[in-house]
Parts: C-alpha cells; sequence; structure tokens
C-alpha cells in the first residue's frame, strides 16, 4: 500500500514553470536597461534608479519563490514517501502483535476520524 502525493492543478505548474521564469526573466531585462539608461547628471536620475532597483529586486523575488516551490515540493515527496515506509512497517509489526480485536477495532476507527478516505474516481 503505498502513498500518492496529489499533483498539483495543471494551472498551477504552468505557472510555476512557464510564466514565473518568463516573469523574472523580463523583470530582470527591464531593470538593467533602465539601470544601463541611468544618466547621472539628469534631473531624474533618482527616479530611474528607483525603477531600476525595482525591477530587478521583482525578478529576484520572483525567482526566489520558483526556487522555493521547487525545493520544497521536492523535500515534502521525500517526506511523505518516508512516512509511508514508517507507518508501512508499523503497520506490518502491528499485524503480527497479539492484539485484542477490540483494541484493533478502536485503532481502525480512530485512524478512520483522522484521515479522510480519498474519494474513489471512475
Amino acid at each position: 500500500m503505498g502513498l500518492t502525493v496529489p499533483s498539483a492543478p495543471r494551472s498551477s505548474r504552468i505557472f510555476y514553470s512557464l510564466f514565473l521564469p518568463i516573469g523574472a526573466a523580463a523583470n530582470l531585462i527591464l531593470g538593467l536597461i533602465v539601470l544601463r539608461g541611468l544618466r547621472p547628471d539628469e534631473d531624474i536620475a533618482f527616479l530611474q534608479l528607483g525603477t531600476g532597483a525595482f525591477c530587478c529586486m521583482v525578478a529576484g523575488w520572483l525567482a526566489a519563490a520558483a526556487w522555493s516551490r521547487f525545493y520544497w515540493s521536492r523535500h515534502i515527496t521525500h517526506q511523505v514517501a518516508t512516512w509511508g515506509k514508517i507507518s508501512g512497517a508499523f503497520f506490518a509489526w502491528l499485524e503480527d502483535a497479539p492484539l485484542p480485536a477490540e483494541a484493533l477495532n478502536r485503532l481502525k476507527s480512530s485512524l478512520d476520524e483522522v484521515v479522510p478516505q480519498p474519494s474513489t474516481q471512475r
């Protein structure tokens, strides 16, 4: 009995794999273009500097969000698999232990209350 991790909805996968990197790259390019055109002798140079820095900051924030999503998704999948193995070993040991039927029924009812059963899709 293996545990499966529900996959992210398709729209979420498209957003994190396509739009987020494109948005980060676009913000970084826009910020660098604005900063490259910076002329220190102009009156609005501080506005250009602020705009360029803000675009680069947004690009970094988007890149960090994409990296964080990838990192935590991978590690949570690993944790779910590990805990699935632990619970499998525990219940295999529990099946071999001589316990009264009433105690096993209480355990099953407690687990049914805590862990919702997935709906069957056919």
